[in-house]
């Protein structure tokens, strides 16, 4: 059956409505001039602008679309309480499975967690956008290929390079940084200002780029050759040989089927749920769901007691929701480098307390992502019985650390101890701590690109899954290296170079 407010045949069809699938409709609604283009998303619309970032809501306006993220399964959501957040899932965000008391914080990816509505977690996500350096980069394209598509990446979400205004208390740590690791660094690299994806305001907190911000007037809903089909669920890519034909969708609300034909399908889900697409689809290359990677991550928090304070109120005085983004004055960064820093590090200040019972001061909180060893092994298995909340193939995810990542563990420990002896001293309860697998929410390589097709990749360089003309894949599982920075900008900057060549094949068939 169809939708009347669905088309049935489109040129494009998007699975996926965060900044990877809005770059590649965007994209290709600019390059294609009659192109049209659908993109479907499980989760509801949050907003009326379409992929709205929630941190540009008022607190009190926040909660209900974030309750609305947070998949079909009360058991896996953060709950009232927020007793889940910040180590296992965030508001906006849920546990790929229920939290099990006592279970390995490290094996099997216990905090793995998506979010369920339109944009994605591109509404939810800290908006960190450093570009990847050294063995990060990804061998294969040429230096000119990769730094074109993130200057593209970078104009796209908007990119900051110094968002903050600079505070007596931000130089201070930001000296110290630099102070404690310029030495450690290649010539020219160095703590600095954080990339973010922003848009300064002065005297108030940044616009946040959401999905809304690459869609540009897309988010608008009122361009007859680009639609978004909300609450709809992709069961199944259909195929006949080496050409993707469309895919049968679900409304979930009324659970009507219908297919739509397409000339070309992008599945853009999250790095989970791309896989389980294509395997529910039964199209299952080699690596398909394997070398899975994530990045260890380890959090601590500082009072400062070497230095000024700009103390912008005493505690109480300003409502602070969980998300220090709502009361940050800066954000820097440790940056990676191969092979002496195996980590990006990200310094957040604070010129209140964000911590109920602290006096006011400055307060500094660390978050270092680690490099970590791909495995093979580490990957995500798909069930043939049982069923996930929404009816796909339920997942497991085989997942453990290797005797490198715990040294790389031990090296950013002992990272955030020098910073802290440097400024003042941990709070208490808040020294370093290495978070469960899955809560950096950069999982990575589940299909991920390769040079060849062989074996080890799901996709060649533009994404194009193997044996395949017109399939393709997006998201931060296609990203083939290890890394320790945040990687929506990377992902993002491939998803031009797919929508680049979805393009050059629409052209060449119009």
């Amino acid at each position: 059956m169809s939708r009347p407010d669905i088309p049935h045949r489109v040129d494009l069809l998007v699975v996926g409505s965060g900044p990877v699938g809005s770059a590649i409709a965007r994209r290709v609604h600019d390059t294609v001039p009659s192109a049209r283009i659908l993109m479907v998303d499980l989760g509801p619309r949050l907003t009326e602008r379409t992929g709205l970032h929630l941190h540009n809501l008022p607190v009190e306006e926040r909660r209900e679309p974030q309750t609305k993220s947070q998949g079909r399964d009360p058991a896996t959501a953060p709950g009232e309480d927020g007793a889940l957040a910040k180590k296992y899932a965030d508001r906006g965000t849920h546990l790929l499975k229920p939290r099990r008391e006592g279970e390995p914080e490290q094996d099997g990816m216990p905090a793995a967690v998506m979010s369920s509505n339109v944009g994605g977690m591109g509404v939810h996500w800290a908006c960190t956008a450093p570009r990847p350096l050294d063995s990060e980069r990804i061998p294969f394209l040429t230096d000119d290929e990769l730094d074109a598509a993130l200057e593209a990446a970078e104009a796209l979400l908007t990119v900051a390079h110094d968002p903050f205004p600079r505070t007596p208390g931000g130089q201070l740590v930001l000296e110290t940084l630099r102070d404690l690791f310029d030495h450690e660094y290649p010539e020219g690299r160095y703590p600095r200002p954080m990339p973010l994806a922003c848009s300064p305001r002065p005297g108030t907190r940044p616009h946040w780029a959401g999905p809304d911000m690459i869609l540009g007037p897309l988010a608008d809903g009122e361009d007859s050759r680009f639609r978004i089909a909300a609450e709809t669920i992709c069961r199944r890519v259909l195929f006949e040989g080496n050409r993707a034909t469309g895919v049968v969708l679900e409304h979930l609300p009324t659970g009507a089927e219908y297919t739509v034909r397409a000339r070309a399908v992008a599945v853009a889900a999250d790095p989970l749920r791309t896989p389980q697409l294509l395997w529910a689809s039964g199209i299952r290359p080699d690596a398909l769901a394997h070398y899975l990677n994530d990045q260890p991550k380890i959090v601590s928090s500082v009072r400062v007691e070497n230095g000024p304070t700009a103390g912008t109120g005493a505690q109480g005085s300003v409502e602070f929701t969980g998300d220090i983004r709502d009361l940050e004055t800066a954000r820097f960064q440790v940056p990676f480098a191969a092979p002496g820093r195996p980590h990006h590090g990200q310094v957040i200040t604070v010129d209140t307390s964000p911590v109920q019972g602290a006096e006011p001061g400055l307060f500094v909180g660390m978050v270092w992502y680690g490099v970590k060893e791909i495995q093979r092994s580490d990957r995500v298995e798909f069930s043939t019985s049982e069923a996930d909340a929404y009816g796909m193939p339920k997942m497991t995810i085989h997942y453990t650390l290797t005797e490198r990542d715990h040294e790389v563990i031990a090296q950013a420990r002992a990272d955030q101890e020098r910073i802290a002896a440097a400024l003042g001293s941990f709070l208490p309860g808040n020294e370093p701590a290495l978070f469960p697998a899955g809560s950096s929410k950069h999982y990575q390589g589940s299909v991920r690109m390769g040079s060849t097709d062989d074996g080890t990749s799901v996709c060649d360089s533009s994404a194009r899954v193997w044996g395949f003309e017109n399939l393709y894949v997006g998201g931060n599982g296609v990203i083939p290296t290890a890394t320790a920075v945040n990687p929506t900008l990377t992902s993002v900057a491939l998803a031009v170079r797919t929508a680049d060549a979805i393009s050059a094949a629409l052209l060449a068939r119009f």
